[in-house]
């Protein structure tokens, strides 16, 4: 983009927002994040608006539209897209700031289309989301007061302006406008905006990041990058680059400072003024190194680039840098290739879940939002999550609050589900928005993997895309592909970030060719779409399933929040409005509301009201969880990884997360933390063999012992065995296999499997019921408890002389502070609730399927 286009002052520089990864306190700086006001454009009164902030939320907050989120509101506030909108800011400079060699106004992030003015003279033509820009305004600030003034154009009509120059239509499956005016691939932009099959369509504009002035003389430190080039014998050997930006010559020195230590000095005499790479190579011995969730503490350095001038300080970047060695594994094997993540040397099963955006409008998004999404992974005993590509890339604290964590992040570049235009133009932006966010992010420890898009190899073979066009048309769009996916992206991690592996498209194999279950990385669609039972998971596992899901109702109290008493049955308006997974190839009007209702039927009875089946539907959600990744465990090493869909919402609605946009953890939650654990116990019927499977994530071997009790319904028991296996680091292995006919001469389908684990501070609880909820009685049971305080703890003793299907527990407190919800309570078992924090229960209410099909209150009565 040539700075002639945008002013006559030669001088002016416009360069790309170098690393904001880091903090750094530069000479001067001024935020312009106040006095910000907005209108639409063409006229009318200037508002008050928020900076960081979109045009929908200002709107919000002025009284101007309805808030989306309650009941279909959403349909009014279409009209937003389809408008420009202008944003203006006064301000004054102080005259320190204004003696600077240098003065650079920064925005981290326009949203989308905007042209920016600076006392009146145009400085900036924006076209990318997902870029920051920078600008040297030095000549054109005032001592007095200065106006910046933004101006948006409607995404939707830029898009329309590009879509009607094509003599054919791009596939954007999820994009929700009628075909012929789905535009979202021409526009940088974050696709789920246009809306996709779990969120609104919100299509917003605004300065959505920060906005400031920058000032300084003398010489600025930008793009630093560490990397971990070694480790091993206790000695890491790292490189670090720097560029150096100098407005004045002389004599540098730049020092590197970890945890306040000096661990390097480079002499840089006789400098001239302009730009120079820096690097060096830093030795570190005995370091300490960062590990992912359950296997260490993720050790983070504060390191600190200080350039001197003969002795003063200049400049100085600081970041925050976790020392490991990480690297994607496809190497063959007996079965194809494998897919695994090797940490520190360390094969690592990967458990966790695919994110969104937890907003819609992402100027929403803080630091805490993050501590509490990142918070319900590590509750839930993860080490990774796919940012995936359908979305936004994340702020810095993202992966900040993920480094600190230990979790991995599988990150996507925003593709998804579409193809792109191959115009020059178009092909140049995604280039800087490559190299932009490769440099933003490469520092981060978290960073495990950049993914070149979601789905688009799979919709080019599979959806149709490859038959859809001419043949001329069908090869200039997959050569189109070839660049974005091959090259551009590729050399852009090759260039920029080398340590980091480059998959070039979600799921996908070696070589680029279609995933299958020997080889890739697989999304596992036939639950929910095809529709098949959830032993799917149990006879079909991939290397590595990087999306799989089943949908459920969120808590009643969500449900009322965005609908009315009236509107709770299954075939209302609102919630089929806000039901977006639709499946017309079924049958007309099936959709995700039907499916939970189907794969309600095909485990509990048929549901006799809506609460009734929202409930089911979380207890069914929550079996599929678990069915799958006590699966997908018990099959390592030739399934490494399982990343289910999806962790959270974006708004209240019904959908495949297990958090919803409250935070209420669904059913699915809970199963997921059990199952994720780092030791478990995990059963399997396998025709006629009853085996026990332990599996352990730990990189050491210890004594167990294993206890399991068969039951029959009303609680008796059939048999007990224990065992005391010899746990194997980082392995599953089988210590019990037995027919059923062994176990049970006598035919018998009454029984249920209870285990516990425990050794070396495990313990595992787990249970198998062979007979599906539809084949039992489950009349209404009495429910014991007791309540005690055990130092910073609550102990919540549970007892039932009948098995209490999907026993509920509601304490009103925050559902990490429970250790256990909605599971089976089997008789003659006792159970204890773990209550974490000094705070006592609000209350203790309780509801179970049993008292939900009955109709009446779940019955407790306290044993004190």
């Amino acid at each position: 983009m040539g700075l002639s286009t945008f002013s006559k002052t030669s001088i002016w520089i416009l360069v790309f927002l170098s690393l904001a990864a880091c903090s750094r306190p530069v000479t001067g700086e001024m935020k312009l994040d106040t006095h910000w006001h907005f209108r639409q454009a063409g006229g009318g009164t200037w508002l008050e608006a928020s900076v960081p902030g979109t045009v929908h939320d200002d709107l919000l907050h002025q009284g101007l539209i309805p808030d989306p989120f309650i009941g279909r509101n959403e349909q009014l506030v279409q009209w937003v897209e389809k408008v420009d909108w202008e944003y203006r800011c006064l301000f004054k400079v102080p005259k320190a700031l204004l003696n600077k060699d240098r003065i650079v106004l920064e925005f981290e992030g326009l949203d989308t289309y905007a042209e920016v003015f600076l006392n009146g003279e145009k400085i900036l033509e924006a076209d990318n989301m997902f870029l920051g820009w920078e600008v040297n305004v030095k000549e054109l600030l005032k001592s007095g007061e200065n106006e910046l003034r933004v101006y948006f154009h409607s995404p939707v009509k830029k898009g329309m302006e590009k879509l009607q120059q094509l003599d054919y239509l791009l596939p954007a499956e999820n994009e929700q406008a009628p075909l012929g005016e789905r535009t979202n691939v021409f526009t940088r932009k974050a696709p789920f905006h246009y809306g996709w099959d779990w969120g609104p369509r919100l299509v917003t504009s605004g300065i959505w990041r920060p906005v400031r002035l920058k000032a300084w003389s003398h010489a600025q430190i930008t793009d630093p990058y560490l990397l971990t080039q070694s480790l091993e014998n206790d000695l890491a050997t790292l490189k670090m680059d720097v560029m150096l930006h100098l407005e004045q010559a002389g004599d540098y020195t730049l020092i590197t400072r970890m945890d306040g230590i000096e661990a390097a000095r480079l002499p840089l005499p006789d400098l001239t003024t302009g730009t120079f790479p820096v690097e060096q190579t830093i030795s570190l011995t005995d370091p300490k190194v960062w590990w992912s969730n359950g296997l260490g503490e993720p050790y983070l350095y504060d390191v600190e680039f200080i350039l001197e001038k003969e002795g003063k300080a200049v400049d100085t970047h600081r970041l925050s840098f976790g020392i490991r060695t990480l690297r994607l594994v496809q190497e063959p094997d007996v079965a194809g290739h494998s897919f695994y993540f090797e940490l520190n040397g360390v094969p690592v099963f990967m458990k966790g879940a695919n994110v969104i955006p937890p907003e819609p409008l992402t100027p929403r998004l803080t630091r805490e939002s993050y501590e509490r999404l990142i918070g319900d992974a590590v509750a839930a005993h993860m080490n990774m999550v796919r940012v995936w590509g359908g979305a936004i890339y994340p702020d810095n604290e993202f992966y900040q609050v993920c480094d600190e964590n230990g979790i991995l992040v599988w990150q996507d570049f925003m593709f998804a589900c579409a193809l792109q235009p191959g115009d020059e133009g178009h092909l140049e932006n995604i280039r800087k928005e490559a190299e932009y966010n490769v440099k933003r992010l490469r520092n981060h420890a978290s960073l495990a993997l950049w993914c070149g898009n979601n789905e688009n190899l799979h919709g080019w073979h599979h959806w149709g895309w490859n038959e859809a066009y001419s043949p001329e048309v069908t090869a200039f769009l997959w050569r189109t592909y070839e660049r974005i996916f091959y090259e551009i992206l590729a050399e852009a991690v090759s260039k920029y970030d080398p340590k980091t592996h480059y998959h070039p498209s979600s799921p996908s194999s070696v070589g680029n060719t279609l995933a299958d279950r020997r080889s890739g990385d697989e999304h596992d669609w036939t639950v929910y779409f095809q529709q098949a039972l959830f032993s799917n998971y149990e006879r079909n596992v991939p290397r590595f399933v990087s999306e799989y899901g089943l949908q459920s109702f969120p808590a009643m109290e969500t449900i009322r929040y965005y609908t009315d008493q009236d509107s709770l049955f299954l075939d209302a308006p609102i919630l089929d409005h806000r039901q977006r997974s639709r499946m017309e190839w079924k049958e007309p009007g099936f959709s995700g509301n039907q499916m939970m209702e189907w794969y309600a039927e095909q485990y509990f009875p048929k549901t006799h009201s809506f609460e009734e089946l929202a409930y089911v539907s979380q207890l069914v959600q929550a079996l599929a969880y678990k069915t799958a990744l006590e699966s997908h465990r018990r099959h390592m090493p030739h399934c490494m990884g399982s990343l289910y869909w999806q962790l959270n919402d974006c708004w209240p609605t019904q959908s495949w997360s297990t958090v919803d946009y409250f935070r209420r953890w669904k059913a699915s939650h809970y199963a997921a933390r059990n199952a994720n654990e780092a030791v478990i116990a995990s059963i399997a019927l396998e025709e006629d063999i009853l085996k026990v499977y332990v599996v352990s994530d730990l990189l050491k071997a210890f004594p167990a012992r294993l206890q399991m009790s068969f039951i029959n319904l009303s609680g008796e028991l059939l048999k007990e065995i224990t065992l005391d296996p010899d746990v194997q680091p980082n392995q599953s292995q089988v210590v019990f296999e037995s027919s059923i006919q062994s176990l049970f001469p006598a035919p018998n389908d009454e029984w249920i499997l209870h285990t516990r684990l425990t050794g070396e501070g495990i313990d595992h609880e787990n249970q198998f019921v062979p007979r599906l909820p539809k084949e039992m009685e489950l009349p209404p049971a009495s429910l014991q408890y007791r309540l005690s305080q055990a130092g910073d703890e609550y102990l919540l003793e549970l007892r039932s002389t009948a098995l209490i299907k999907g026993l509920s527990i509601d304490t009103g407190l925050e559902a990490r502070h429970l250790s256990d919800n909605y599971f089976d309570l089997l008789p003659g078992i006792p159970k204890i609730i773990r209550i974490t924090g000094k705070k006592a229960p609000g209350r203790l209410a309780f509801n179970s399927f049993n008292a939900i099909r009955a109709g009446v209150p779940q019955e407790s009565t306290s044993l004190e």
